[in-house]
């Protein structure tokens, strides 16, 4: 019978042994061509595995959604599908299904219009411009505010029907507040989502100045979420991969300062690691960059821009993983002269189980929308500039005084309405 200390003695010798066989592999010359022996000298080399560990859902089904490059010759292999894991029928086909890929095009793809699908067991709608929402006109209907909203799947409601998420809770809950406040002038309200599923913020900027500058919004929210750097390396990879004209001259100048070459665009387990670990050290550069110039874009139309921080739910956002990602995010919306609500907090106290549409994916669940609805109305309710240019400040003349009509007065609304809405 082994004894505590001889069982001790031995895992120690298995463990040295195994560093030993790692290093010896690790120090090995192996021509680049030979990918199986690559890729387990990649593993014994780096940390990448970790990150994957973190991510690795993400990447899964984000990488096989817009034909992620880890199966032979570039097409959706088996790790794309095992981090997928086809839950409620989800696979990768029906995935693809509700997205058009766009060739030789820096938005590369996007979601298809008049779709009527079933995704993770819930319906999946999409108007005919193809958004994941309400049907909508580009001529604005007068009376009306019109907020679009830029993001990915969180925004987007990857696994919820569109009236769930919580873009369009705020849009039902805005016009009952207009509709208690008695507005002077009646106003309606339109939050167009324009999110769509694995978008790095690059896609986001392309879609503000394709397709929503032209439905004149009178506020953009861009969502930002800490996953948004690996979001930013698939594309870049991707553009790179495919030869896709980089379009933005901070893209091409970053790409360039990177040095990278002919081989690091392989699509072999060696050409992908070296291609990331070149572009690496510019990520968080070029979001800055991509972040002004969603500034800008909207700056020049006259359009106010605010950044909102989405959380994930489960651990890849609790408050330690979380807080450098979230610091660099508004560092840059400072950087930038932008407003930005930190909802980050939302799902803190909360049981994940109840939130996430399946325990494999940390997308929010229509409860969790809920949630994130509410913790977004109430920032808008506590910023004053926000919700002034929302619900316009009002004066009231009477025989002998003038009064403002100021945000204050929403507060019993909106618990009133949460309360509602709970029932």
């Amino acid at each position: 019978m082994m004894t505590t200390e001889t069982a001790s003695v031995a895992w120690v010798r298995i463990g040295i042994l195994k560093s030993v066989m790692l290093l010896v592999v690790a120090l090995v010359p192996w021509p680049d061509n030979w990918d199986m022996v690559c890729n387990f000298v990649d593993s014994a080399r780096s940390p990448e595995s970790n990150r994957l560990d973190r991510d690795g859902h993400a990447m899964g089904y984000y990488e096989s959604l817009i034909g992620g490059t880890d199966g032979p010759d570039g097409a959706p292999g088996e790790l794309s599908l095992r981090f997928i894991g086809r839950p409620g029928g989800l696979d990768r086909d029906h995935a693809r299904e509700v997205v058009r890929f766009l060739e030789h095009d820096f938005l590369q793809f996007e979601l298809k219009p008049l779709v009527h699908r079933t995704l993770l067991g819930q319906p999946f709608v999409t108007n005919s411009f193809g958004m994941h929402d309400d049907p909508v006109t580009i001529e604005k209907p007068e009376g009306t505010f019109r907020i679009a909203v830029l993001g990915a799947s969180m925004d987007m409601g990857w696994g919820v029907k569109y009236q769930d998420i919580y873009i369009n809770r705020l849009q039902e809950w805005l016009g009952v507040q207009a509709a208690r406040r008695e507005l002077s002038t009646p106003r309606r309200f339109e939050v167009l989502n324009f999110a769509v599923a694995a978008y790095s913020p690059l896609q986001r900027l392309e879609t503000l100045r394709r397709k929503v500058l032209a439905f004149h919004p009178d506020l953009v929210i861009y969502s930002a979420t800490t996953l948004d750097s690996r979001l930013m390396e698939i594309n870049i990879c991707e553009l790179l991969r495919k030869k896709v004209d980089l379009e933005y001259d901070f893209v091409r100048d970053a790409t360039a300062r990177a040095g990278i070459v002919k081989q690091d665009l392989r699509t072999t387990p060696r050409g992908r690691k070296r291609l990331k670990s070149k572009l690496r050290p510019f990520y968080w550069g070029l979001y800055d960059r991509t972040l002004g110039a969603i500034a800008a874009e909207c700056r020049s139309a006259d359009i106010p821009l605010v950044v909102v921080i989405i959380p994930r739910v489960g651990k890849e956002d609790v408050p330690a993983a979380r807080a450098e990602p979230v610091a660099r995010l508004k560092a840059m919306a400072a950087h930038n002269a932008l407003p930005i609500i930190d909802l980050t907090d939302t799902f803190d106290q909360l049981d994940p189980a109840s939130l996430a549409i399946a325990a494999w994916d940390n997308h929010p669940n229509a409860m969790g929308h809920q949630r994130l609805f509410q913790a977004l109305a109430g920032a808008v309710v506590e910023d004053l500039d926000l919700y002034s240019l929302i619900f316009p400040l009002e004066e009231k003349t009477g025989p002998e005084q003038t009064t403002i009509s100021r945000k204050p007065s929403a507060v019993p609304a909106l618990n009133s309405y949460f309360s509602l809405k709970s029932h």
